[in-house]
């Protein structure tokens, strides 16, 4: 393998992600105490409530319908949830990209208030095919890159994502604390889950709600591709192949576990690390970097061995750095975007596949989809059959 000899001071020269290099920089550039660590953060500080959604069922979907026609199906909920958010004052976050959603209330609008629109919004969407579950928390973060980072911001993404389902939502306590009468009465403990959390299933009562009129959240690919979206059936997207799209590509998705620790900022400082690895190996196989943020990463090849070969350097890069890296490969017909601030996004039926590998197979290792090529070198891997999300990958897993 390459030595790539990733370090702090190649922040100066490589792009980090969505972390600053000079908070970075600055924070492992003199002694670390708490106070030095508010200093620094001080600016990016915020408080408010905290709206994460998660659809259900994507990877079902990705085996009936065309690409395009998935992407409608998600889309649809997220709009709905923009909309009513936007109503009273809600931010998007980040890009909403794959059948994720986050919105931010600062602390002026009132916890109760943001309930009411998320009750609304899960009536609207409970006529659509794909349904959604929320988490809602109240918390001090921090607003960093265009992302919200924190305690608060990880618990309850992890709530939406891992333990919510189409058509619940998931109340921390420091949400329940601002309800009253029905709403409040409503709610249900959630036993099955640690710590405090309440679930809202099914409301029945009177929601007062602003239905709002702005449907354009931060969409994952371009205005054109929104427009065809929403005016197009679903059997018209079914005929439709967007050639100015489409791509046969290898995908890498790779996925860093880095420990916790008491400082945000170092946190961050592994984030930005695992980020230059993931650029450096990438360009010294002549790959393509679609997004990295220094948790996960999308990387694109032409060929399936070039692919297994960056995976496998890879993983030995980020153990050498003390990092536990997953990665996932899967070939297949994937659709590119370009985005207006210059950046791209990706969607497709190989994303899915690979991350799911990376991401909830529980294997260590290079995990390599049986639609990858590897000629000869697939041999040398042991085989594998698992059940994600209800779709069975099998494959060959190469321990490194």
């Amino acid at each position: 393998m390459a030595t790539y000899n990733i370090s702090l001071a190649d922040l100066r020269q490589d792009i980090a992600g969505v972390i600053p290099a000079g908070l970075v920089l600055s924070w492992n550039g003199q002694e670390k105490t708490s106070a030095r660590h508010e200093q620094l953060l001080a600016p990016f500080r915020t408080r408010g409530t905290l709206v994460s959604t998660d659809s259900a069922g994507l990877s079902t979907l990705s085996q009936r319908y065309n690409l395009a026609q998935v992407l409608k199906l998600v889309s649809e909920p997220k709009e709905v949830l923009h909309s009513y958010g936007t109503a009273i004052g809600g931010e998007a976050i980040g890009i909403w990209a794959a059948d994720n959603s986050q919105m931010f209330f600062a602390e002026a609008i009132a916890p109760s208030r943001v309930v009411m629109q998320m009750l609304a919004a899960q009536a609207r969407v409970k006529a659509l095919r794909v349904q959604v579950g929320i988490g809602i928390h109240a918390c001090e973060c921090y607003k960093v890159a265009g992302g919200l980072f924190g305690a608060g911001a990880d618990f309850i993404e992890e709530i939406a994502e891992d333990a919510t389902s189409g058509g619940e939502i998931v109340l921390s306590e420091a949400i329940l604390e601002h309800l009253t009468g029905p709403v409040r009465d409503a709610a249900r403990v959630r036993e099955d889950l640690q710590g405090a959390v309440w679930s809202l299933t099914g409301y029945p009562g009177h929601v007062d709600a602003v239905e709002g009129d702005n449907p354009h959240y931060p969409t994952p690919f371009d205005a054109a591709f929104f427009q065809r979206l929403r005016s197009a059936s679903l059997e018209e997207l079914g005929k439709e192949e967007f050639p100015e799209y489409r791509k046969t590509r290898t995908v890498a998705f790779v996925k860093v576990a880095h420990g916790a620790h008491e400082f945000l900022l170092d946190s961050f400082t592994d984030m930005s690390l695992i980020d230059l690895a993931v650029r450096r190996i990438a360009s010294s196989h002549g790959a393509d970097v679609v997004k990295s943020n220094g948790s996960l990463a999308i990387v694109l090849f032409e060929e399936g061995r070039e692919a297994f070969a960056f995976a496998r350097d890879i993983i030995e890069e980020n153990r050498a750095l003390g990092f536990n890296a997953h990665v996932g490969l899967a070939h297949g017909e994937v659709y590119l975007f370009p985005l207006a601030n210059g950046e791209r996004e990706i969607a497709g039926h190989p994303v899915n596949v690979a991350s799911k590998l990376a991401e909830d197979s529980g294997l260590e290792g290079v995990l390599v989809e049986s639609s990858v090529g590897l000629g000869a070198l697939a041999q040398q891997g042991e085989p594998f059959r698992l059940t994600l999300s209800k779709v069975e990958l099998n494959g060959r897993r190469f321990p490194v």
